[in-house]
């Protein structure tokens, strides 16, 4: 699997059937689309994901009253339901690299009020290993949930930004939210 950009990142989350939190691609000038997914999933906070370039603006904690004018400077973006919606359920979020000779780099925090971008510039566990490292990897609160997730979806060789939550949220309602996988960018 090769994912060389965002668009590509939301489309194989897509095929490969993951569970993310509901959200929608927009261009600049469809006001009325971005309110029309608003109400057909209505929330106290929405994120914006500039997707027209790696690294763009992230906006994690938006009211929905505020979305069209946080909006207006995009010209690429997702709108979905924010994961701040869930900050008291969140047990673990970051990015994880498992390689399909066993290796390991993860970025991960158990800081409710952290997104995956904010975990992996400030984690908590910050980690080169192995699968067979125990002594490390029991360290790390629901490791074997999100391990076996990773196996279970195929999704090795890939960084993967998830969230873990104690309830189940999003579209397929699971635990383990999906916000990008990325191979090359």
């Amino acid at each position: 699997m090769r994912i060389t950009n965002k668009l590509e990142s939301t489309k194989k989350i897509t095929e490969l059937s993951l569970n993310k939190l509901p959200e929608q691609l927009f261009k600049n000038g469809e006001e009325e689309k971005v309110l029309e997914f608003i109400k057909k999933y209505p929330a106290k906070y929405y994120a914006i994901r500039d997707k027209a370039k790696a690294g763009g603006v992230f906006k994690l904690k938006i009211e929905k009253e505020n979305i069209l004018n946080e909006i207006k400077d995009y010209t690429l973006y997702s709108v979905n339901v924010s994961s701040a919606n869930y900050e008291e359920n969140q047990l673990l979020v970051g990015e994880i690299f498992i390689l399909s000779n066993n290796e390991i780099y993860a970025a991960l925090s158990t800081n409710k009020t952290y997104s995956a971008r904010a975990a992996a510039a400030n984690p908590e566990f910050n980690l080169k290993t192995t699968i067979f490292d125990d002594k490390t990897l029991n360290k790390i609160p629901y490791f074997n949930t999100l391990y076996n997730y990773i196996i279970t979806n195929h999704l090795q060789d890939v960084i993967v930004e998830f969230s873990l939550f104690d309830k189940k949220v999003g579209i397929k309602n699971e635990k383990i939210v999906i916000y990008e996988i990325r191979t090359d960018y």
